[in-house]
C-alpha cells in the first residue's frame, strides 16, 4: 500500500536521470590540499570548478561576490526558488532521484546562489519537510559529493537546517576555503555546541574574505579572554584590507582596555600600532571617528610607545596620530566626540613630538629601504617622505638588481629627475623586452602573472609624458601592445607631446592602428589625436 501511495507522487518517465554525485568532489579536493597545520595549501585556492577566463576578465577572489550580492527579489528568482522547494519536497517525503538531479541542475546552473538562499531556505523550514531518511541524506551529498561549488553552498546550507551534528567536522573543514566560509559558519551556528570555539578554529585558518566573514560575527558573541586577546594581536589581519576587520577587532577585543595596563608586551604594541593606522586610514567600514573610546586607545598607545617605538612602522604611524589630532583640534564637532579634550590632544601631541625627535628615524629608514623585505622596504618608502629623504639611489639600485620587478619601475619613474631621464630610457630599452611586447593589439587587459612585464612598460611609458621625442622604440611598442591600456597611456603621452613631436614611424604607426584598433574608446581617442582635438575619457 505505502508502496502504492509512493508511486502516485513520483514521476514514472523513464528517461536516464542524469548522475550528479561524483567521487572527485569539491570535499576531497579541499581535504587532499591541507598542510600539517590544517590549513588549506595555496595550491586549493582555485577550486576544481573554476571556469577557464580569457586575458579580458576579471577572476574574483574567493567569497567576494557573496560579500557584493545579496538577495533578489525579481519574478525570475521566485520562480526558480519555488520550483527548488517543490522539488525539496519530493525529496524529503519520496527520496525522489528524478527530483534530485533536477534540483541539482537547478541549482548549478544559477549564477549567484546568494542571491535566492536565504529565500529559499525560508520556504523549506516553513513547510517542516521531514529529515529522515532522504533529506539529510541528500544535503550530505550536495555538500560532499559534488563538484560544483553552488552545490556545495546549498548542501551546507541545508545541513545546517536539518541540524546535522554528525558532519560538524567536515563542515568546518570546507569552511577554510574562502568561497565557503560565510555559508559554513551559519550552518555552524545551527549545529555546534560551542560555537564561539568552533568559528574560532576556522577563523584562524583563513586569510581572505573568509576571515572578514567570520570575524565579524565571532566579535559579537560572548567570548572569553583567550578570543579577545587573539581578535587583537591577529583577528583583525587579512589578506583584503586590515581596515575591514581593525573596528571590529579594537571594539570587541577591548583594545581601549588593554592599552590602559601599566605596560604590554611587543606583540600587543605592534597589533595596537597596525590597528590604531588602519582606524586612521579609514575605508570600507567604521573608523577611528566612530570608536566610542578612541581617546582613551590614542592616550595610552602614545604612552606605551615611549618604550615601545623603535621601528620604521612605529615611526610611521605616530606621524599619522600626530596629523589627525593636528586636525581633530580644528575640527570642533569631531573634537567633543570619542572623549576627546584639548589637554589629552596637546598632551599626546608633546609626547608624540618627544618620541619624534628621541631616536634617528633617517637612520632606521635607511636599514628599511635596504632591506631585501617587502614590507620593511615599503615602510621605509613612507618614512622616508615623511623625512623628505631622497631614496633615487637606493630604489635605481634595486631596480638594475632585480628589473623585472614591476613596483621597482614604479619607484624608479617616480623619484626619477631630468639628469636621470636618458640613463632610465636607455636601461628601460635594454631590459624590457620590447619586441617581445610588441605582438599587435588586442583588447586585452593586461592582467594576470603573464603581464608583469606590461605592468613594466605601463610606468614607463607615463614617465615619458614629460619629455617628449624621448624613448620612442617604448612609444612604437606601446602602441602594438597586446594590451588596451598600454595602448591607452601611449596615446595620451603622444597627445601630450603635441604633434609637432612625433617622428615619422610615430604617425606611420599611430595611422596603421587607427585602421585596426579593437577597442572602440581608443580607437576615437586615436582618432581625436590625430586630429588635434582632446582626448575623451
Amino acid at each position: 500500500m505505502l508502496d502504492w501511495i509512493k508511486n502516485l507522487f513520483v514521476s514514472k518517465d523513464n528517461s536516464e536521470i542524469l548522475e550528479w554525485r561524483t567521487n572527485a568532489s569539491i570535499y576531497k579536493f579541499l581535504t587532499e590540499n591541507l598542510n600539517e597545520e590544517g590549513r588549506l595549501k595555496d595550491s586549493a585556492n582555485d577550486l576544481p570548478d573554476e571556469k577557464p577566463t580569457n586575458d579580458n576578465e576579471v577572476r574574483w577572489a574567493p567569497g567576494l561576490l557573496d560579500s557584493m550580492f545579496g538577495a533578489q527579489d525579481s519574478d525570475e528568482s521566485k520562480l526558480k526558488v519555488g520550483e527548488l522547494v517543490k522539488l525539496l519536497k519530493r525529496i524529503s517525503e519520496y527520496g525522489d532521484k528524478r527530483s534530485e538531479a533536477k534540483f541539482y541542475q537547478l541549482v548549478t546552473e544559477t549564477d549567484s546562489i546568494i542571491s535566492i538562499i536565504d529565500d529559499f531556505l525560508e520556504k523549506a523550514i516553513n513547510l517542516s519537510l521531514p529529515i529522515n531518511p532522504y533529506l539529510f541524506e541528500f544535503s550530505k551529498e550536495l555538500a560532499f559529493k559534488t563538484n560544483h561549488r553552488n552545490s556545495v553552498k546549498v548542501g551546507i546550507a541545508m545541513i545546517g537546517v536539518c541540524k546535522g551534528k554528525s558532519v560538524i567536522n567536515e563542515i568546518k573543514t570546507i569552511g577554510l576555503h574562502d568561497e565557503f566560509t560565510l555559508f559554513s559558519i551559519v550552518a555552524i551556528s545551527n549545529i555546534s555546541n560551542d560555537v564561539v570555539n568552533d568559528f574560532w578554529e576556522i577563523a584562524k585558518k583563513v586569510d581572505g574574505w573568509g576571515r572578514i566573514h567570520i570575524v565579524e560575527r565571532l566579535a559579537k558573541m560572548e567570548l572569553h579572554n583567550n578570543v579577545k586577546n587573539w581578535l587583537i594581536i591577529d583577528g583583525y589581519k587579512n589578506s583584503i584590507m586590515y581596515e575591514y576587520l581593525a573596528y571590529t577587532c579594537a571594539l570587541n577585543g577591548d583594545l581601549h582596555d588593554v592599552l590602559k595596563q601599566g605596560s604590554v608586551d611587543t606583540s600587543i604594541f605592534k597589533a595596537s600600532a597596525e590597528i590604531i593606522a588602519a582606524l586612521i586610514a579609514g575605508g570600507p567600514a567604521e573608523d577611528i571617528s566612530h570608536y566610542q573610546f578612541a581617546s582613551i586607545l590614542i592616550e595610552n598607545f602614545v604612552r606605551h610607545a615611549k618604550v615601545h617605538a623603535n621601528d620604521v612602522s612605529h615611526f610611521i604611524v605616530l606621524n599619522q596620530i600626530k596629523d589627525f589630532l593636528t586636525d581633530l583640534q580644528n575640527d570642533i564637532a569631531e573634537k567633543s566626540k570619542n572623549g576627546w579634550t584639548q589637554d589629552i590632544i596637546s598632551n599626546c601631541l608633546i609626547d608624540i613630538v618627544e618620541i619624534l625627535n628621541s631616536k634617528n628615524w633617517s637612520e632606521l629608514t635607511l636599514v628599511a629601504l635596504n632591506s631585501s623585505d617587502n614590507i620593511a622596504f615599503w615602510n621605509g618608502k613612507q618614512a622616508a617622505k615623511m623625512l623628505n629623504i631622497d631614496i633615487w639611489e637606493i630604489v635605481w639600485q634595486k631596480l638594475k638588481i632585480n628589473p623585472s620587478e614591476s613596483s621597482l619601475w614604479y619607484d624608479v619613474v617616480n623619484e626619477a629627475k631630468p639628469e636621470n631621464v636618458d640613463e632610465v630610457i636607455m636601461f628601460a630599452t635594454t631590459v624590457i623586452p620590447l619586441k617581445e611586447l610588441a605582438t599587435g593589439p588586442r583588447d586585452s587587459l593586461g592582467l594576470g602573472p603573464e603581464f608583469i612585464k606590461h605592468q613594466s612598460l605601463d610606468y614607463v611609458i607615463t614617465f615619458l609624458e614629460q619629455y617628449p621625442t624621448k624613448g620612442e622604440p617604448i612609444i612604437l611598442t606601446a602602441l602594438d601592445s597586446p594590451v588596451t591600456r598600454n595602448r591607452n597611456m601611449a596615446i595620451k603621452v603622444l597627445n601630450k607631446w603635441g604633434k609637432n613631436n612625433w617622428s615619422e614611424s610615430i604617425a606611420t604607426k599611430l595611422k596603421q592602428l587607427s585602421e585596426i584598433e579593437p577597442n572602440s574608446s581608443t580607437k576615437e581617442n586615436i582618432s581625436r589625436v590625430l586630429n588635434g582635438q582632446d582626448l575623451s575619457y
